[in-house]
């Protein structure tokens, strides 16, 4: 239960007191078990909803990536508050948590990891006429077609990274009406709701003249896990990612950029995280 008032919280703090939290100067990222491919695909569950989601998240990893504005924008010098216009998307965009953090060298993949349907939706594309009467769905079809035909870019020049972290809702019961195509689907609802987020910031970011990707569940160059530990979202807990808050009930994006931002720093364990004060009264 809240006892006092959120009213005035700057938004890009978000709803959870991280500001509370101990942090660390460093991380050592050899323990953090890597980060485990999302599938989409549910071939012993045809109803479930998870099967119709796959579609979706195939266009969100389609067009993850892009082109970057020849002309930069005016932003701000103050790098404070490019992380913080950045966050305070993310919680606009219902995200539960957001971080910021340099990349480590190790975070990026030898093997890097692609969504299966990106293919079958490229090849739909090309030989599929859209038979649709919505406003504008002929400019959205065009952007999408050039974002797949866009040759691959090395992205070894990304400097900084952000992560933005969707928690899990309750689990349906097993007796309640409709539970039997929603059941567990929450790895997948929080990896595409990410996604999204992600996928918007990554292209704001090249609109301002700046090179920016983003990386999700099913289709990354950059392991998730250690970016979520190094941005202080969730501490290695014997093989397994904790957030202090969270404990393991979610699911991250990560977006990738040159653009140079303020950072966040590593969490202590939790054994070392005074719960007075980050769970107390105060709170």
């Amino acid at each position: 239960m809240r006892f006092f008032s959120d009213k005035d919280r700057p938004v890009h703090m978000g709803p959870y007191p991280l500001e509370r939290l101990s942090r660390s100067e460093s991380a050592d990222f050899s323990a953090v078990p890597e980060f485990q491919q999302l599938s989409f695909r549910r071939s012993n569950a045809p109803d479930s909803i998870v099967n119709a989601m796959g579609e979706y998240q195939a266009m969100m990893d389609a067009i993850r990536d892009g082109l970057i504005n020849k002309a930069q924008a005016g932003i701000p010098d103050d790098l404070q508050e490019r992380t913080n216009h950045l966050k305070g998307f993310g919680y606009f965009s219902d995200a539960s948590m957001v971080g910021a953090c340099r990349i480590p060298s190790s975070a990026f993949l030898k093997a890097p990891y692609k969504n299966p349907d990106i293919e079958r939706l490229a090849e739909d594309l090309r030989t599929k006429q859209t038979t649709t009467l919505t406003a504008g769905i002929d400019m959205i079809m065009a952007d999408l077609k050039e974002s797949m035909e866009a040759p691959p870019r090395s992205m070894n020049h990304h400097t900084h990274a952000l992560v933005y972290l969707y928690e899990y809702p309750r689990d349906p019961g097993a007796d309640e009406v409709g539970c039997g195509w929603i059941q567990d689907a929450q790895e997948a609802r929080a990896c595409l709701r990410a996604s999204e987020t992600a996928v918007v910031i990554a292209n704001y970011i090249r609109l301002l003249g700046h090179d920016a990707r983003a990386h999700t569940g099913t289709t990354a160059e950059i392991d998730l896990n250690q970016l979520t530990v190094a941005c202080g979202l969730a501490t290695d807990e014997n093989g397994a990612l904790i957030n202090p808050y969270l404990g393991d009930r979610f699911g991250v994006a990560v977006v990738t950029t040159s653009l140079e931002i303020a950072v966040d720093k590593p969490l202590v364990p939790l054994q070392d995280q005074p719960r007075s004060h980050t769970h107390g009264l105060a709170w």
